[in-house]
């Protein structure tokens, strides 16, 4: 199965960023930053996430350094 970036893994689940902003009381500027690399998430926006997305945190955790590096 291939990995997947933060970016990859939201338009999988069919949300724009605007929907995740608001699914994790955050910023479109701030999911941005995210799936651009420019930020890393904190342990809690990581298992916010995985509950959006449906999957296992460790999933969140390997997009995020996918999307790092």
């Amino acid at each position: 199965m291939k990995q997947m970036t933060l970016k990859e893994l939201r338009i999988k689940n069919g949300y724009t960023q605007r929907q995740v902003a608001k699914s994790t009381n955050t910023t479109v500027t701030y999911i941005s930053l995210l799936e651009n690399g420019h930020k890393n998430p904190s342990d809690k926006m990581k298992e916010k996430l995985a509950n959006l997305y449906k999957c296992g945190i460790e999933k969140i955790f390997l997009a995020t350094k996918l999307t790092n590096s």
